[in-house]
């Protein structure tokens, strides 16, 4: 594929590292390169879907529109060594009871428990192959039969996970408060194991969105999987697949901005040298992944970003909350609009949240909302901002054909329950390529610099 309905499109691939395998070629004469990068899909072809879907709907909601007219546009697709991160994410069936230590437990429960242990530990294992990785997973494996009641076995197995996931320490500054990564790498194992093991919703501040969910899930899929699930099984299952999510999320993190910072920064930067403007474009951990480069990046030309159900922190721009993504904001990386959809219909993106305040001890009942330390940006947008930052004025996602009154704000938390939707009834998580979307990226492409703005303009 070398157009996506007549837009030059070429594909770029990185390693888990950040290596880049090939270099794009952009054609002669190119004004601006929209650099899109997929997150939760695990192969090529799946991104390119993503990425086909989205601008062939880009071609059609802009037709005959003289700003994009005015510019002549290329795709670089971004290719990185991701999981689905929905089918990473374990869940529990619940028994009805209380979560109890083994003795409290039937011996067929205890079964049951020790099999999802199990199953959390194997559904996770395939994203870890460092050297190894396969050992640390057989590790994790023998100790689940003395999980329920042994605290040696208990601090052996948060260790353990900890050497899965960051084996040399090489993401020490990525830790952070805004996801717990700080407390659950350097606080004390066995308290850690301990504040796991309390039941947490998959996405507890939508319960009316879950049960829809549930309610309308098909036999055979997973349109509805990710729901509250009540009381789990025992305090040990309910460690282990807390413990898991959240391991996978801070590997998938990692990984992420890894590729962002040592593959795409570089890449954006040479391809500035060729055009007027560049576009970064991401869905869900690609969201880390653009916002990762445009961070490490070097150039001026960085025009427009757009952060489609991204999965990162709330707070990751917030200088309040020292974010991770804050120099984006303090340097102004980005001379235009950064666009951050958002929806309560999106269970994937906060699925780790929850886990996060866990393991710090934070028993809050409003898991994942706007005001939790540990929500995720494409559930409740960019929060804990300075005034004037964030745009109190366009706050949500429009139709097609919509005017966006860009001002003088960085960022526009683009709100949405109406476009971003399955209509399954399930997870809106993958349902950011739609026409709506697509013409609010089309919208950011042809934007003025907000240097240049004066009072405002609108496209």
């Amino acid at each position: 594929m070398d157009n996506i309905k007549g837009i030059p499109y070429a594909p770029v691939k990185f390693d888990k590292e950040g290596g880049r395998h090939n270099s794009p070629a952009i054609p002669p004469g190119t004004t601006d390169v929209i650099v899109v990068s997929h997150g939760w899909n695990n192969d090529e072809a799946a991104a390119e879907e993503l990425y086909t879907k989205l601008f062939s709907n880009f071609v059609d909601v802009t037709a005959g529109d003289s700003p994009i007219a005015g510019r002549k546009i290329a795709i670089v697709g971004v290719i990185w060594p991701s999981k689905k991160f929905d089918e990473l994410m374990t869940q529990l069936e619940g028994t009805g009871k209380a979560a109890g230590g083994a003795k409290s437990l039937s011996a067929a429960d205890q079964d049951k428990a020790a099999r999802a242990m199990n199953e959390a530990i194997s559904r996770a294992a395939p994203l870890f192959d460092d050297p190894g990785d396969a050992q640390r997973i057989a590790t994790l494996q023998a100790l689940v039969p003395k999980l329920e009641n042994d605290a040696t076995a208990q601090e052996a197995f948060v260790k353990v996970l900890r050497e899965l996931i960051d084996p040399g320490d090489q993401h020490q500054d990525e830790r952070t408060q805004e996801d717990s990564s700080d407390i659950f790498f350097e606080g004390q194992p066995t308290i850690i194991f301990r504040n796991a093991t309390q039941n947490v919703p998959a996405s507890a501040s939508a319960p009316a969105i879950e049960a829809e969910a549930q309610n309308n899930s098909r036999p055979g899929d997973q349109t509805g999987k990710a729901q509250g699930i009540g009381a789990f099984l025992s305090k040990a299952a309910n460690a282990v697949t807390n413990l898991m999510n959240l391991g996978t999320y801070f590997e998938m993190k990692q990984r992420a901005g890894t590729v962002g910072k040592n593959g795409v920064a570089p890449l954006i930067d040479e391809l500035a040298e060729q055009v007027d403007r560049i576009h970064l474009v991401g869905h869900s951990f690609g969201g880390r992944v653009v916002t990762a480069a445009a961070s490490n990046s070097t150039t001026k030309r960085l025009h427009s970003m757009s952060l489609l159900q991204a999965a990162f922190s709330h707070n990751g721009f917030s200088k309040k909350r020292q974010g991770f993504f804050r120099s984006v904001i303090d340097k102004q990386r980005v001379a235009g609009p950064i666009l951050v959809t958002n929806t309560k219909k999106d269970l994937s993106v906060g699925l780790a949240y929850p886990a996060a305040s866990r393991i710090s001890g934070d028993a809050a009942k409003g898991f994942g909302d706007a005001d939790d330390p540990f929500g995720g940006i494409g559930s409740n947008g960019a929060q804990q901002m300075q005034p004037l930052e964030v745009s109190e004025l366009l706050a949500k996602l429009g139709p097609t054909k919509s005017r966006y009154e860009w001002g003088r704000s960085q960022i526009y938390n683009l709100k949405d329950d109406q476009y971003i939707v399955d209509p399954n009834g399930g997870d809106a998580h993958g349902w950011v390529f739609v026409p709506e979307v697509a013409w609010a990226i089309s919208r950011a492409v042809v934007s003025q610099r907000r240097d240049a703005q004066g009072g405002g303009a609108s496209n």
